[in-house]
């Protein structure tokens, strides 16, 4: 007998919470894409702030599904300022997953295989390597007890000059304390290859991953090989590397 779904297959992307100086990249527009290719989400919410703008932002437009939320620019956890654009986002995803459960993707990630027997927890997070949890991608039930806890004790752990206290070190620190409040996911089924290692995924010969679902990119360490990658053609002089090969098999899969 077949489990029954908790987490809705509602997805959301936060993107444009500064402003728009460069076109919309083709590797954000195939994040939302793939997505919707390989999961048929019955919504994909797209947050913005600031309009992008440029042929993929158009492109993106056509996608079935999407529905585009404009928001205002977060300030504050708790009395805590929030200064960087990365929290900015982590408080956006924070609120909407907790309000309307489903999944969360960074804009730098491509879906390779679908989610769904995941669907069937309350929550599914997934390890990030050496030590953490990786608030990329995220999954859960819509007012979920663990992310209770989780924004329950954001502010007193989020340090507006730090990175990774609030985001990644407490979760970890949840998920040790409350086990049975999640499913989480070794790292290989969506954070590897690992930041360090972004030349695994752009440059060097890989095979794609057994248990590989979505992979994060690691935009901030990635970026120069991000910019380069204008359109679908890419992966045909770059067939070796791990993108390239997702690329491939999604445009033989859903004959694109």
């Amino acid at each position: 007998m077949e489990k029954n779904i908790i987490i809705p297959n509602i997805v959301h992307f936060v993107f444009g919470l500064k402003p728009q100086v460069e076109d919309f990249l083709f590797v954000y527009y195939l994040a939302v894409y793939s997505c919707f290719l390989v999961n048929n989400p019955d919504i994909i919410y797209f947050y913005y702030h600031y309009v992008p703008h440029g042929k993929w932002w158009e492109e993106l437009q056509s996608i079935k599904s999407i529905q585009f939320v404009k928001i205002n620019i977060p300030t504050h956890f708790g009395n805590k300022k929030i200064t960087k654009t990365a929290h900015m986002a982590d408080k956006v995803r924070m609120d909407v997953l907790y309000e309307k459960g489903g999944i969360y993707l960074d804009i730098d990630t491509i879906s390779i295989k679908p989610y769904t027997y995941l669907l069937t927890n309350r929550v599914v997070l997934g390890k990030e390597i050496p030590s953490g949890i990786c608030n990329a991608i995220m999954m859960t039930e819509k007012k979920s007890d663990f992310f209770k806890i989780w924004l329950e004790n954001y502010e007193n752990y989020f340090n507006s000059d730090g990175w990774a206290e609030a985001s990644i070190a407490l979760p970890y620190k949840i998920a040790e304390k409350n086990p049975e409040l999640l499913n989480l996911q070794e790292a290989d089924v969506f954070f590897l290859p690992t930041w360090t290692e972004t030349d695994k995924i752009f440059e060097k010969t890989l095979d794609i991953p057994g248990n590989l679902i979505t992979l994060h990119l690691w935009e901030t360490m990635s970026m120069k090989y991000i910019n380069q990658i204008k359109g679908w053609e890419w992966a045909n002089t770059n067939a070796h590397t791990l993108y390239g090969k997702i690329m491939l098999v999604l445009k033989d899969v859903y004959k694109l």
